[in-house]
């Protein structure tokens, strides 16, 4: 066992943070990651008929299968990070060395280590999914359009590039425990939480450009759109819109944590965000499969394509007229 005095704080970047701090920065990141999960819990409850009613009772095509493994791979990978948070993990301690009153525990075999690891990993899995399904979405309003989807495209590889190199970058994560207090924490030096930041901070703009185009599109369309009463499209621009400017204001909350926040805090809303992302996403394709229920066969001012229940916007399609003689005929009739 190594000796306090061989211990250096430069090891663990902790400059200010006493035992007192440490247990209260614990129980809010516990409290915050909660609220997440009990956000992300009970939309899903809440929706469960919803979700039985127009996806469950459908044929299954790939827009549908999208959505369920959005909404399940989340809630799967919520489930299993609370054991991170709140189990009583095994711990096997190469040497152990003390800095105002916290006890460090180093080891390769460490249980929250290998944990963490999983958590970064289901972390960028769960914000590629839901980054992936805002794109899809401005796309369709867009018509497919390919110099729409190409700079989304691009900042989302940049993201996940970014988030990649992250997790590279910061080697074997920095774990601390004490004794009676369940769970894992991991320490973030401030060199770290630069890269994280700026992983983060190209997810804002990718988010951004999101909500943008989405205005843009509402903007452009209004006196078409408010012609057409609980119209499809007028739904993903208005729910679109709402959603995605939440993310965005979720996301820029997450990054000034990281700015903000300790070394035990930093990048305490990454999980809470990616939850709310989530539900919020989750919430705006079941409003759409029951839109697209509801409005079927009433929109004859516009010509569209039917895809899971979604309507895409042909892009440029002429109006739909009669001419001077089958109006003509019409009235002979009458």
């Amino acid at each position: 066992m190594i000796s306090s005095s061989n211990f250096s704080s430069s090891e663990i970047d902790l400059a200010g943070l006493d035992y007192a701090t440490f247990v209260y920065d614990h129980r809010i990141y516990r409290g915050v990651f909660l609220s997440g999960l009990v956000i992300l819990v009970y939309d899903h409850i809440l929706t469960l008929g919803s979700e039985i009613k127009f996806v469950w009772r459908k044929k299954l095509y790939f827009g549908t299968c999208w959505f369920l493994a959005v909404r399940y791979i989340s809630l799967a990978c919520s489930l299993t990070i609370t054991v991170f948070y709140f189990g009583h993990l095994s711990t096997k301690v190469g040497y152990s060395t003390h800095y105002l009153g916290l006890i460090f525990m180093h080891s390769t075999t460490h249980s929250c280590s290998k944990i963490q690891r999983l958590l970064e990993a289901l972390l960028m899995l769960q914000q590629a999914f839901v980054e992936m399904t805002l794109g899809l979405r401005v796309l369709a309003m867009y018509g497919l359009n390919p110099w729409v989807g190409l700079p989304m495209g691009i900042l989302g590889a940049v993201a996940a590039g970014l988030g990649l190199w992250t997790m590279i970058e910061y080697g074997a994560p920095q774990m601390l425990t004490v004794p009676g207090l369940p769970g894992c924490h991991t320490v973030i030096p401030k060199s770290t939480g630069l890269l994280l930041a700026a992983a983060w901070e190209a997810q804002v703009v990718l988010d951004t450009l999101v909500f943008g185009l989405t205005m843009y599109r509402a903007y452009m369309d209004r006196s078409t759109v408010s012609m057409i009463s609980g119209s499809l499209i007028r739904h993903m621009m208005r729910d679109g819109a709402m959603y995605f400017g939440i993310i965005v204001l979720a996301n820029v909350a997450d990054v000034l944590t990281i700015y903000l926040g300790d070394e035990i805090i930093s990048g305490i809303l990454s999980w809470w965000t990616t939850s709310l992302s989530v539900t919020l996403i989750s919430r705006l394709n079941l409003n759409l499969q029951r839109a697209g229920i509801g409005n079927s066969g009433t929109t004859d001012d516009q010509m569209t394509t039917e895809l899971d229940a979604i309507h895409f916007v042909t892009p440029n399609a002429p109006p739909v007229r009669r001419d001077e003689d089958d109006l003509g005929s019409i009235f002979d009739d009458v």
